[in-house]
């Protein structure tokens, strides 16, 4: 009688019975352990030839946080002044020789926030330097609207939607004008919360593009001052 040890036994290079030889298992776990190593070697090639924009860093206490980039001599960076009145003035500035290779917290030092500098870059590569400004654009410089200042007819600087400043309060109480005209008054102080449509019938009523325009629609309001 013909007694098979191990229950199996090879013809050639085949194998036949009920388990895979001895060998057999140790070629799979090598062959699994190759692989695990191939696919690591090759992530880490990758992340340490591009890496991510934003670097991981820490803290002294610990903490993580983001570093960001040094400029770059193909980053974009451009000058913004945003105005009251909604405009802004972008001007690009060229990528020189002593900005190139520039850490964010020197250009944070160059730009600081205590002037009202901000800096967006959430743009890829992509850098603002942007500067709000309490005052209107040189176009809008002659514009004025009608709104309301503690409950009287308000004269404002520049167009409607900018309410940043007085330039005169008239003596006319706006409850004592008619409700259509309350109505629209307090529209046109809530200029931005409007309708297009609305804004479109605002502008047409309450906003002047210069002083004579202007002193022609406060005549209409002669009647009802106190």
């Amino acid at each position: 009688m013909f007694h098979r040890k191990n229950n199996w036994f090879s013809r050639g290079s085949r194998y036949y019975g009920g388990s895979r030889p001895p060998g057999g298992r140790k070629a799979i776990y090598l062959g699994i352990v190759v692989i695990f190593l191939v696919c690591f070697a090759s992530a880490y090639g990758l992340y340490s030839k591009n890496g991510p924009i934003y670097k991981p860093g820490t803290t002294a206490a610990g903490n993580a946080k983001e570093i960001r980039p040094a400029i770059g001599k193909d980053t974009l960076i451009y000058e913004e002044i945003r105005y009251a009145c909604g405009d802004r003035a972008t001007t690009k500035i060229p990528t020189t020789s002593d900005l190139i290779g520039m850490e964010f917290a020197a250009l944070v030092r160059e730009y600081p926030p205590e002037e009202g500098w901000s800096i967006d870059d959430t743009r890829e590569n992509t850098l603002i330097l942007a500067r709000v400004e309490d005052r209107v654009c040189l176009y809008h410089r002659d514009y004025r609207h009608l709104g309301i200042s503690d409950g009287y007819l308000a004269v404002y600087e520049g167009p409607l939607g900018c309410n940043h400043k007085v330039l005169l309060r008239e003596n006319v109480q706006v409850e004592n004008l008619p409700p259509e005209l309350q109505n629209e008054l307090a529209m046109a102080t809530d200029y931005e919360n409007q309708t297009q449509d609305t804004q479109g019938l605002l502008k047409s009523l309450y906003e002047f593009e210069n002083e004579e325009k202007l002193n022609m629609a406060l005549e209409n309001f002669d009647e009802f001052k106190q």
